[in-house]
């Protein structure tokens, strides 16, 4: 009988710091994107102080996205301790798969989609919309990250064996730079992908966005970002970083102005592109400029303190699933809450602030408890 095939399993739990900081920056991002976009697509803010800061933190976190693609592949490629495939599989639908579809079964009857569900043409319309949101879309749309990562992680074993293969294939050039021709290969149809999704050749919502294709170069990055990284002395690394930052603050600018020209956006934003966030040519190169920059200090081994960043960092899957319902029952359903935004816009930040160390404090108090309780187990004496 045959061995079962295996791949390498997860990352060990000793926590790299600058890991933890970019997942905490990110999710922070994430956050501040739904929140702080929420009073930039309505006529209610257009123009006003509230809308500045809301569409500032919107399009300056567009990174975080493709920053955690990123890191989910470096992260499930930096162990070579091997691991069957199937315990592969149920670790990752455990851990992510069960926590999304308890979400997903939240919002879809507190967030009135059972509505949009129960619209649909009979039992086929009706779960032919389930499968496609529960496994694609996201049943709220923003969940939409959870099935696309599952995808990339089922693939993951074929596209961190492939340079491999090719290499038996053609010994004699070196796999890091078959990694990097594929890294090329993939880049190439991130950007093509973008750029026919944004001309509206594709459809953004089933091409761009929630699609795995659109997102592999990013996560095939991260899955090689070490045989990348050792092609680059440490000097080519600093240079690569201070680039990245130079080019993204350019295209922010680029993008900033553009966003800010009332005769263009209209009297009250109403012909933005927002919605088209990572297929905007300018945007895909801010994302991909700030994603090589920060990904730069992995390399270069940097190590910043443990902050509140890097605390955040460690709850970066309950804070992507549970900030939306926060957000609602907490601030978007009171009228006075978003009011109070618009006449004091720094309260947006304080409650993107305020919902990530929410969620992440009280996973961190749930986590403690369990793992007491299983520490501290009673035993059963049986009764005589």
């Amino acid at each position: 009988m045959s061995a079962p095939a295996t791949i390498a399993a997860p990352a060990p739990r000793r926590r790299n710091a600058y890991i933890d900081v970019l997942r905490g920056l990110s999710i922070f991002g994430v956050v501040c994107i739904h929140f702080a976009g929420s009073f930039v697509t309505t006529d209610t803010f257009a123009w006003s102080p509230s809308f500045h800061l809301g569409l500032a933190l919107n399009q300056v976190f567009s990174f975080a996205v493709p920053l955690f693609v990123f890191m989910s592949g470096y992260l499930a490629g930096a162990s070579e301790k091997p691991q069957a495939l199937g315990d592969y599989y149920r670790a990752r639908l455990w851990r992510i798969g069960l926590p999304y579809l308890i979400v997903s079964i939240l919002s879809f009857f507190l967030l009135n989609h059972y509505q949009q569900w129960s619209a649909q043409p009979g039992l086929s319309g009706r779960l032919n919309w389930l499968w496609q949101h529960l496994l694609f879309f996201g049943v709220e749309p923003t969940l939409y990250f959870i099935p696309l990562i599952l995808q990339l992680y089922l693939v993951q074993p074929l596209l961190k064996a492939l340079p491999g293969w090719l290499n038996r294939l053609v010994p004699a050039v070196r796999t890091e730079f078959l990694v990097l021709g594929l890294a090329g290969l993939l880049l190439a149809l991130h950007v093509t992908l973008g750029v026919l999704c944004d001309r509206g050749s594709l459809n953004y919502y089933v091409w761009g966005r929630p699609n795995p294709l659109f997102w592999m170069f990013y996560f095939f990055l991260g899955l090689h970002y070490r045989a990348l990284a050792g092609l680059l002395p440490r000097r080519a690394l600093l240079i690569v970083a201070v680039l990245g930052l130079v080019v993204a603050a350019c295209a922010m600018t680029m993008n900033s102005l553009t966003l800010l020209d009332r005769t263009a956006m209209g009297a009250s934003f109403q012909f933005n592109r927002l919605d088209f966030a990572y297929a905007r040519p300018v945007m895909i190169t801010y994302d991909l400029a700030a994603v090589l920059a920060l990904a730069a200090g992995i390399a270069l081994g940097w190590a910043p303190r443990g902050g509140v960043l890097a605390y955040l960092g460690r709850f970066t899957l309950e804070i992507y699933l549970w900030h939306i319902l926060v957000l609602y029952f907490g601030v978007w359903r009171f009228p006075s809450a978003t009011g109070a935004c618009r006449d004091l816009p720094e309260l947006i930040v304080i409650i993107c602030a305020g919902a990530t160390l929410l969620i992440a404090g009280a996973t961190d108090v749930l986590q403690r408890a369990l793992r007491f309780a299983r520490g501290h187990r009673l035993a059963v004496v049986p009764v005589p």
